[in-house]
């Protein structure tokens, strides 16, 4: 299955090096979204420079994508495999659990601007949910 991944961010024009494919692994690895600081711990054999620089690169064509969380950290998720090096297709929210800090895409929900103001310009959209995740909620929280 990864191997998938490798030929996804081939054919959007970026080389797989092993530090490349080290961070991929970890954004695949469990779907939360991660920021640059947790990245950072989770490989420790990668300078955060590298690490930096391989989230813009994913970012510029169209890999991932960023999520302004409230905090301020910003944190990256995969994109899906519409995204273009020129414009990403996010119309979904992003989660936020209050308890754990586990991030992701809510992916599968769809939000609308149909009554947005004809007289506003829009450049880009951001919609954090927060709550309890299925694991919190489930521990009796």
């Amino acid at each position: 299955m990864f191997e998938k991944w490798i030929s996804f961010i081939e054919k959007k024009g970026v080389k797989a090096t092993p530090a490349r494919i080290l961070t991929l692994k970890q954004l695949c690895k469990d779907h939360n979204a991660k920021s640059l600081s947790e990245l950072q711990i989770l490989l420790d054999t990668v300078d955060k420079a590298t690490i930096y620089r391989t989230l813009k690169t994913f970012e510029k064509h169209g890999i991932i994508h960023a999520i302004d969380t409230d905090s301020d950290a910003v944190k990256y998720a995969l994109c899906s495999p519409y995204c273009a090096a020129e414009e990403h297709t996010h119309t979904h929210p992003h989660f936020i659990c209050e308890k754990c800090s586990a991030t992701y895409c809510l992916g599968q929900t769809r939000m609308s601007l149909q009554q947005f103001p004809e007289d506003h310009s829009v450049s880009s959209v951001a919609v954090i949910i927060k709550g309890l995740c299925p694991s919190c909620r489930g521990n009796g929280s």
